[in-house]
C-alpha cells in the first residue's frame, strides 16, 4: 500500500523541496498543507502537480493540524522563524510562540496516529556556546521542540533535520555601491568565516527522503542539510565568476542587525562555527543520491546577475 506524507509549509522553500523530492520518487501519495490553499503559489504548484492533495491548517490551531494529518503515515513539519508574527511576538517578549507551533505539529501528529515525523529544527546556541549566548531564541525554540519530539519516542518515530545557512539569504540584502556601482553583499560575519551553505529549495528534500529510507542510521539524530563549508566571501567570488560582474563582500557590525538574538547568532558563527563546524555529515552526503548545490551552481541555477540601477 502506498504511504501518505503530509507536508507542512508545502508552498515554502523547505516544504516545496520535500514535495518535489517525494513526488519524483513515486513512492508516496502527497498531501500539501498550507495556511492558504488559494494563494497564487499554491495554485501554481497545483497546476504543476495536479495529483497532490491539499489541506488547510494553521500552526497555531491544533485541531486544524490534527485534521490535516488524518490518515497520514509520515509528516514533514517546519516552523518559519521569519514569520512577521513570530518576530513581533518575540519583540513583545513572547519567546515561546514558535515552540508552541512546533509542539502543535508534534501533538497533532501523535493524535492522528502518524508513524513518523520529520521535524526541521536547529541546534541549541546556548549549548554550543557553553552558556555564553542565551538569547538565540529562534534556535532555542526549535531545539526545545525537537527535544519534545524525541521525548515522545514511544508514540511516534522522530527524525530531525538541521539546515545550513540559506544561500538565498545573501540575495536579500544585495545592493549597488553609490561610489563605484559595484555590487555589494553586506553580511554580519568575517569574510573568512566558514558556513555550511544550503540551497534550501534543492537540498532539503533529498536529505529528508534519505532519513526515512535509513531509519536505523537516522532515527532520533540531527541530520545536517548542507553540501559543505565555504568561506562567507566565496559566495561573492562565485557571483563574479558566473556573471562577470565585479562584486565585494562588506562586513557589517554585529549590532547592525538591531536584534539581540540575531547579534548573538552571528557572533557565534565567528566564534564557535555554524553547527559547531561538525563535519561527520559530509561522509553521509556521499551516500545520498543527490548533488548538493555549490555557491557557483546556485548562481547558475538562479540566472540572476544582480540589481540594475
Amino acid at each position: 500500500m502506498v504511504k501518505l506524507i503530509a507536508i507542512v509549509g508545502a508552498t515554502g522553500l523547505q516544504g516545496g523541496s520535500v514535495l518535489r523530492t517525494f513526488h519524483a520518487s513515486g513512492e508516496y501519495k502527497i498531501r500539501a498543507i498550507t495556511r492558504n490553499p488559494n494563494s497564487n503559489t499554491a495554485k501554481d504548484i497545483s497546476k504543476e502537480y495536479p495529483d497532490v492533495d491539499w489541506a488547510q491548517a494553521d500552526l497555531d490551531n491544533l485541531s486544524s493540524l490534527s485534521k490535516a494529518f488524518s490518515g497520514a503515515d509520515v509528516v514533514f513539519g517546519v516552523t518559519n522563524s521569519g514569520d512577521p508574527e513570530l518576530i513581533k511576538a518575540a519583540l513583545a517578549g513572547d519567546y515561546e510562540a514558535e515552540y508552541r507551533q512546533g509542539k502543535n505539529i508534534i501533538d497533532a501528529a501523535i493524535a492522528a496516529k502518524v508513524d513518523s515525523l520529520i521535524f526541521s529544527s536547529m541546534y541549541s546556541l546556548k549549548q554550543l556556546s557553553g552558556g555564553k549566548y542565551l538569547d538565540g531564541i529562534f534556535l532555542e525554540t526549535k531545539y526545545n521542540a525537537e527535544q519534545y519530539l524525541l521525548s515522545k519516542a514511544s508514540q511516534i518515530k522522530g527524525f530531525i533535520v538541521h539546515l545550513g545557512y540559506y544561500l538565498e539569504n545573501f540575495t536579500r540584502t544585495v545592493r549597488i555601491s553609490d561610489d563605484d556601482q559595484v555590487v555589494e553583499f553586506p553580511f554580519y560575519v568575517k569574510p573568512t568565516t566558514k558556513l555550511p551553505f544550503v540551497d534550501v529549495a534543492n537540498d532539503t528534500g533529498p536529505v529528508v527522503k534519505y532519513a526515512l529510507d535509513h531509519p536505523d542510521e537516522c532515527l532520533g539524530l540531527p541530520l545536517e542539510v548542507s553540501g559543505g563549508y565555504y568561506e562567507a566571501q566565496e559566495f561573492v567570488k562565485a557571483y563574479t565568476d558566473v556573471t562577470g560582474k565585479p562584486a565585494r563582500y562588506v562586513q557589517l557590525p554585529y549590532e547592525a542587525t538591531g536584534l539581540i538574538f540575531a547579534t548573538q547568532m552571528f557572533k557565534s558563527y565567528d566564534e564557535f562555527g555554524y553547527f559547531g563546524l561538525r563535519t561527520e555529515f559530509l561522509e553521509r552526503n556521499k551516500r545520498i543520491d543527490h548533488k548538493f548545490t555549490t555557491p557557483t551552481e546556485f548562481w547558475k541555477n538562479r540566472k540572476w546577475d544582480g540589481l540594475s540601477k
